[in-house]
């Protein structure tokens, strides 16, 4: 009978520990609960039609997971500019994002890879999209904007003459691939209110990120590296 209780002492305290260390590691995934502007940032664009539903966008139920992650409003989206640029795997974002994503295609990308190769770009490589997860996956960190669907990862993008260009290959590859891959870096920050490529730390040396992080009280500040 001793025994028992001791063997069932243990193992509660076991619990109890796993419980705690485990909350002290993650505990930056509760560091953004409620806050106000992410369901007004999705709520609005999707008043104003930031998104068509189609084939390759769909809007999912709420996601409400562990903490503060959780979307309000998600979409799972599989291609973007009327579907001509296809996702390598379905991305799950919110609205803002998006759209944001979808302009910087327009806009940036694609005038960037008609300048550089005479073609034009048709599938981007998703590296990243909803992740409940902290900042590059470091314990104690700070909630991701992954963690909201308020961010994507690209790592490459193939074109319509068949080449692919990789941020790992062509951030210091030929002089064609430089040149598109800093001008669609530049062009996104114009677009978002975060960007990494390879020049900003050794987490992003493969991809760029992408977000839409709110890093002033008025929103106008923005990180670009």
């Amino acid at each position: 009978m001793i025994a028992a209780m001791q063997k069932l002492v243990a193992v509660v305290l076991i619990g109890v520990m796993l419980f705690l260390f485990g909350g002290c590691a993650n505990r930056g995934l509760y560091s953004y609960r409620d806050q106000a502007w992410r369901q007004d940032a999705e709520a609005i664009c999707l008043a104003k039609g930031g998104y068509e539903r189609s084939s390759y966008v769909e809007r999912l139920r709420r996601i409400n997971d562990r903490g503060a992650c959780g979307i309000h409003y998600p979409l799972k989206v599989s291609g973007a500019l009327q579907g001509y640029v296809a996702f390598s795997q379905p991305a799950t974002l919110n609205c803002p994002v998006t759209s944001a994503f979808e302009g910087w295609l327009y806009h940036v990308v694609q005038p960037a890879a008609l300048q550089a190769y005479g073609a034009y770009v048709n599938q981007v490589t998703v590296a990243a999209s909803y992740s409940c997860r902290t900042r590059n996956h470091k314990a104690g960190a700070k909630a991701s904007e992954h963690a909201f669907g308020n961010a994507i990862d690209i790592s490459a993008f193939t074109l319509t003459d068949g080449r692919t260009v990789t941020v790992r290959g062509g951030w210091r590859g030929s002089q064609a691939d430089r040149a598109f891959l800093r001008q669609v870096h530049r062009g996104a920050c114009e677009l978002f209110t975060t960007v990494i490529g390879p020049d900003g730390d050794r987490y992003h040396t493969d991809h760029f990120h992408f977000d839409l992080a709110r890093h002033s009280a008025d929103g106008t500040y923005r990180y670009c590296r």
